[in-house]
Parts: C-alpha cells; sequence; structure tokens
C-alpha cells in the first residue's frame, strides 16, 4: 500500500480549513447583507440601487429630488454596501429601488409612483423630452428655398 507524503497531508487540511473560513465569510455576509438590506414590512425608507452610467438611473434619482422624496442611495459597483444590497434583492439590472416595503426593478413609473403614494408622497417623473433648443446669438433661420 502506498502512502502519500506528509506536505500532502498538511496541504490537504490547510485547504479544507481555508474553504471553511471562506464558506463561513460569505455566510456571515449574506446575513448582513440580508439583515441590512431587505426592506421589513413597517419600512417608510426610499433607498435606490444604481451606477453613475445608467440613463435610467439619472431620471429616478432626478425625479425623486423633484418629488422632493428622501432618499439612500448605493452604487452597486463602486461600493460594497451597494452590492450586497443588490445581491439581497436579486437584482438582475438597475435602478433596483427598496421603496417602503416594496422592491421594485427599473425605472417603472407607475409601480414607483404606487409605492411612493403609500408612503404619503406624490411622485413627479421626469419628461423624457428636452426642451426646445434656441439659435445662437447671431443665427437667423430662413426656409429652404427662397421666402415667400
Amino acid at each position: 500500500m502506498r502512502t502519500e507524503p506528509a506536505w500532502a497531508r498538511k496541504s490537504r487540511w490547510a485547504l479544507l480549513i481555508l474553504a471553511a473560513g471562506l464558506a463561513i465569510v460569505l455566510l456571515g455576509l449574506d446575513r448582513y447583507a440580508a439583515f441590512a438590506h431587505r426592506p421589513g414590512a413597517d419600512s417608510k425608507a426610499v433607498i435606490i440601487y444604481t451606477t453613475a452610467w445608467c440613463p435610467y438611473c439619472a431620471k429616478l434619482r432626478t425625479s425623486l429630488t423633484a418629488s422632493g422624496v428622501p432618499y439612500v442611495e448605493h452604487d452597486v459597483e463602486k461600493s460594497l454596501q451597494g452590492q450586497l444590497g443588490f445581491w439581497t434583492l436579486r437584482g438582475r439590472g438597475v435602478p433596483v429601488s427598496a421603496i417602503g416595503p416594496k422592491v421594485i426593478y427599473g425605472y417603472d413609473v407607475a409601480r414607483i409612483a404606487f409605492a411612493l403614494r403609500d408612503l404619503g408622497y406624490s411622485f413627479i417623473p421626469v419628461s423624457d423630452q428636452k426642451p426646445a433648443s434656441k439659435p445662437e446669438t447671431g443665427a437667423t433661420s430662413s426656409p429652404v428655398g427662397g421666402s415667400k
């Protein structure tokens, strides 16, 4: 019968202990994230999970500010809190909003307005239209093909 060297046995035990330690750390992070980021049934907070580059996240930020709704924002790419919250709420895309006890995925204006109304806020969504641009100073416009 062939026996393995002592260094191999020690390496196997070290890897087993390392894997068990990592599993305990991940379980602790999961439980912390569930406690800290999953809204309770009596929650009154408005928390949004966003990114800097997302146009819908920018619309949500602007709309909440215009509506006078106090909110907490977590960037899912730049902060551990954002990543943990996004993971806990099972986000697949941004924005993800925890409005009171409700979790809303995406920029769903009707669902956001309904959830905010339950908290006593009115929601004013940002218009998708840009204001008409004015001609620069000294610029004139004339119809194509001459004037009548």
